[in-house]
Order: structure tokens, then C-alpha cells, then sequence
């Protein structure tokens, strides 16, 4: 199973992006999204359709901090209920406890930690499942996210003392630092963002009550609608992206799904594929992915998608396509 996302999230990145002078038609491209879902309100999103937008904006920008932005979009009001709930608790440590709680109404593809030490509290923020090129930019997102969370709810300019990125320094320290109005440290055990432990018991001024508790009420009620169903081949694919390929099986497949080989074999046959046409295609996907929008080697490729080495994928990739594998700055 996997989460669906409230529209308005990705309605406040798209018109900021439209405003920096990008097509709406090309920022929607292949994502299944049309017109009317965006209008309503109410409108939700499967992983697939928002994952494929925030590919299209770093394929489109060219820019490798663009998720990093897009993540200052994405402010109190977006979240809908779980922002109501969020600001009408009495503390902020209330305010943490109630928003991890009910996770899945954020944007969040990852996981989200609290933790505390003698000085500093903050939110750690760790991979859930793969992402593959997304994966980095989608934890920088959160990063922002969290930090204009942390703005609204304590009303401070500067909320956070530090933040942690678990990856080497690449890009200008100066440039974060610009963002967040803090130190910013690269390299570290963890990606975290790190404020005083003294505002954990800081009362949030728009507290009510009341009004937290009939907004938990409603989280309560909406949760169950969403929830994903995913049919077999979904879970199958899920599998694929949790596990790395040169280690990916039928058998263990099936026992991540808690079934039997022979009733995945059966389930999918039911579904008019086999493990193998689900594999092949996802390393197609994979491939295509790797070719066009990194600088990876063919042997570096083949490795990532669980093949011995380069020739054996770039047979596979000609049985495939007809054509052989080939990158302009292949090496």
C-alpha cells in the first residue's frame, strides 16, 4: 500500500514555477494530471503522477536545488487539516507529536524522526523506499518544508540552529546558509534539522484546544481514504524499488509480500505478465532514466540493474529497443 497526496501541494510548486516562465503543459507532461483534478480542492494524487511533476521540474529547470525551493512552497496552509491541527496545538513539542502521528498528510515520501539530545531537538530526516534520481532532491525538499514549518509555528525568522545533510559538500555553502539563516554542515551520520531543545515547551500563539481536537478528528476520519490498493504488479514494482536489483528474486519477492512463489507466479499470470516481463521493464525504465539524465557508465549502469557487466545489459537493452545503449558522454 502507499499514501495519496492532497493536489494543493503540488497546485502551490506548479504556479510558482509558471511564474518563473514554465510551460504548464510541460510540467504536467506524462504525469496523468489534468485540468479538473487540479481545480478541485479535494483533489488527490498516487505517488506515480507526483513523483513523475517533480522529475519533469528537474529535467525542465536544469537546476539541481529546484526541489530544494519548491519545498519554501509549500507553507501551513497546503497541508489543509493537518496544518489547522498543527498550529492549534498548545506547544510546539504538541505540534511535533500530533504531525508525526499523522504523517501521511504531508508530502513526505521519506522518514520523518524526532529525536532529542542534551541541547538540541529537530527532525531527521532518512530514505523510506527508492526513489532513484529523486531521491536526494526529495529529501532536500523536506528539509525546506520542515524549516517553513518550523517559521509559521514558533513566528521566528531563524528557528533552526543547524542543519545536517548526510552527502558530501558539491554545492556553495554560502547558497544554504542564504535559505535557512543557520549553520549548515555536509557529510554528516544523518540529514537533520536541528533547533534549540527550549522551544520544544514554547506555546504556539494561535492555540485552541478545541480546535485540535475536532481537526484529529478529522484525520482520523479522512486517513482510510488515502490509502492506496496497489494490484500485483504495483507490489511487485514496489519490491523492485526497495530492493537492489542484483539481489531482486521471485522467491524474494514473495516473501516480502508474505506469499508463497507459486501464488505470485499464479497472481501474476492471472494478471497477464510474469516477474520477468515486470523486471524487464522496470530495468528499461531504469535504464532510460540512467542514460538520458545522468553520467553514469554503462558498467556503472549494468550494476545498478543487477547485470554482470556492460555487455550482458547492453544486450538486454537491444533486445528491448533494437538499438544498443548509447550516451554522449559515454565512457
Amino acid at each position: 500500500m502507499s499514501t495519496r497526496h492532497s493536489i494543493i501541494g503540488l497546485n502551490e510548486v506548479l504556479k510558482w514555477m509558471e511564474q518563473k516562465g514554465y510551460s504548464r503543459q510541460d510540467l504536467l507532461a506524462n504525469t496523468g494530471i489534468d485540468e479538473e483534478r487540479l481545480l478541485d480542492p479535494k483533489g488527490t494524487l498516487v505517488p506515480t503522477e507526483e513523483l513523475s511533476f517533480y522529475r519533469n521540474l528537474i529535467t525542465l529547470s536544469g537546476n539541481p536545488n529546484i526541489l530544494l525551493e519548491a519545498g519554501f512552497k509549500l507553507n501551513i496552509a497546503t497541508y489543509g487539516i493537518w496544518g489547522l491541527a498543527l498550529i492549534s496545538s498548545p506547544t510546539f513539542e504538541k505540534a511535533i507529536t500530533l504531525g508525526l502521528q499523522f504523517i501521511d498528510f504531508t508530502y513526505t515520501y521519506n522518514q520523518i524522526i524526532f529525536f532529542e539530545d542534551e541541547r538540541h531537538a529537530g527532525m531527521r530526516i532518512r530514505q523510506l523506499s527508492e526513489l532513484g534520481l529523486l531521491q536526494r532532491p526529495m529529501i532536500e525538499r523536506d528539509v525546506s518544508a520542515v524549516f517553513v514549518l518550523f517559521q509559521l509555528l514558533l513566528q521566528e525568522e531563524r528557528p533552526v540552529e543547524e542543519i545536517c545533510f548526510s552527502w558530501p559538500r558539491d554545492r556553495d555553502e554560502g547558497y544554504f546558509e542564504s535559505l535557512f539563516h543557520c549553520r549548515i554542515r555536509f557529510d554528516m551520520p544523518d540529514t537533520e534539522v536541528r533547533f534549540a531543545k527550549s522551544y520544544l515547551k514554547h506555546e504556539l500563539p494561535q492555540h485552541n484546544a478545541l480546535a485540535m481536537e475536532l481537526c484529529r478528528d478529522q484525520l482520523e476520519i479522512i486517513r482510510p481514504q488515502l490509502v492506496v490498493e496497489q494490484n500485483i504488479v504495483d507490489q511487485v514494482r514496489q519490491y523492485l524499488l526497495k530492493t537492489p536489483l542484483y539481489r531482486a528474486s521471485m522467491e524474494g519477492c514473495a516473501t516480502s509480500l508474505a506469499i508463497s512463489s507459486r501464488t505470485l507466479r499464479r497472481r501474476l499470470t492471472e494478471a497477464s505478465v510474469s516477474y520477468q516481463s515486470v523486471l524487464d521493464d522496470f530495468r528499461r525504465l531504469l535504464a532510460d532514466k540512467y542514460l538520458n539524465d545522468t553520467q553514469m557508465t554503462l558498467d556503472n549502469i549494468a550494476e545498478r540493474l543487477g547485470y554482470s557487466d556492460a555487455a550482458n545489459f547492453s544486450h538486454a537493452y537491444k533486445r528491448w529497443t533494437g538499438n544498443a545503449p548509447r550516451r554522449a558522454s559515454a565512457s
